[in-house]
């Protein structure tokens, strides 16, 4: 499963957020906490930390959900106080004069006894509404300082998640980098030096032997690489204006990038302005193109599995309160990466969309 910091929609969180959330966000988060301690010993880390990370990215989404969801809930009921201002008032001025007036005093009337019990019925009938009153009133009080906590426990707790997430990344970096990477073979070096666009280096790796099988269907049941949401579609124009023969996904700064398929790589180097590109050749010959990554954990050659690590993606990480207020994954993409997928199949690109399983996010 492609890991990335999933966004949690607040609108759902807010009506769940509470006390056993957060004991199970911390649990899970303990969890991928012991599978990096685990992954720090292996001796080929780079599989085990990517785990890892991914475990923490899933953890510190759930509790980021918690966080706001009680910022949301605490939000609602100030809101819902405020607007009950002026009957609070009230209640709150009818109780200070009783709590004042003595029991005795309480019962007598300048009119006399009758009067006095007509009065007293009426004292009887409303001094349980305004205890259920200020009972109710107390405890959306507790409610509120119930969401604060929540969001104090939730915001340490993230904090120190983000942190140790920083740490696994600088280790699985470390890692990759210590493999080393290889060059692509002579005559993918070739195509990526005489090709002027991403297509062009496509279509000249599947006219080499093996590639861009004719007779596999679309499977429906690839991984999405990384998970995020489609940002320009199938010959969609993007942000500039440019319509391309691929999809364009956007997704969390750092995501894992990883193997749709079984698949043997066929190019893993810097491309033009794309950053890495890698491609990849299915079992059906049939090529995917994976350009913007900004760092490669596979070398040209190699076999890969599907769910394998092939790199990430760039940017930097981020800050707790950065976190919290990332965009939703239906807002924005100001805060997201990109990668760029592009499938060759039958002598041309193709739509990659019916190639995977599902929607992504």
């Amino acid at each position: 499963m492609a890991a990335a910091l999933a966004l949690a929609g607040p609108a759902a969180a807010a009506a769940t957020a509470t006390p056993e959330d957060l004991t199970i966000a911390a649990a899970r988060l303990e969890s991928a906490g012991a599978a990096l301690a685990a992954a720090r010993g292996a001796e080929d880390r780079t599989a085990p930390l990517a785990a890892a990370i991914g475990a923490y990215e899933e953890a510190l989404a759930r509790l980021r959900g918690v966080v706001i969801g009680a910022g949301a809930r605490e939000r609602e009921i100030t809101l819902e106080l405020a607007e009950r201002r002026g009957e609070i008032m009230r209640l709150t001025a009818a109780l200070q004069t009783m709590s004042r007036v003595p029991q005795p005093a309480q019962m007598m009337h300048p009119a006399g006894p009758l009067a006095a019990a007509r009065a007293g019925a009426v004292l009887a009938r409303l001094t349980p509404a305004l205890q259920a009153e200020a009972a109710d009133l107390a405890a959306t009080l507790r409610e509120i300082e119930t969401a604060r906590a929540l969001q104090r426990e939730g915001i340490a707790d993230l904090a120190s998640g983000l942190a140790a997430l920083e740490a696994a990344r600088d280790q699985l970096g470390g890692a990759i980098a210590g493999r080393g990477a290889e060059d692509p073979p002579e005559a993918a070096l070739r195509a990526g030096r005489d090709a002027e666009t991403l297509t062009a280096l496509a279509a000249a790796l599947a006219r080499q032997p093996g590639g861009g099988g004719a007779e596999a269907a679309a499977s429906g049941d690839w991984l999405w690489p990384v998970r995020g949401r489609v940002l320009a579609g199938y010959k969609a124009p993007d942000a500039s204006g440019a319509r391309r023969p691929g999809l364009l996904l956007g997704a969390p700064a750092l995501s894992l990038v990883e193997a749709p398929s079984d698949a043997m790589v066929r190019y893993a180097a810097p491309f033009l302005e794309y950053g890495y590109v890698v491609v990849l050749e299915a079992d059906d010959g049939t090529l995917i193109v994976l350009a913007g990554l900004a760092q490669l954990a596979v070398s040209a050659g190699a076999p890969v599995a599907r769910g394998e690590l092939l790199g990430l993606l760039g940017g930097r990480n981020l800050e707790v309160e950065e976190y919290v207020m990332l965009p939703d994954a239906d807002a924005g993409a100001g805060a997201l990466e990109t990668l760029y997928i592009e499938v060759r199949h039958g002598g041309g690109p193709v739509d990659p969309g019916p190639w995977f399983a599902g929607e992504n996010g």
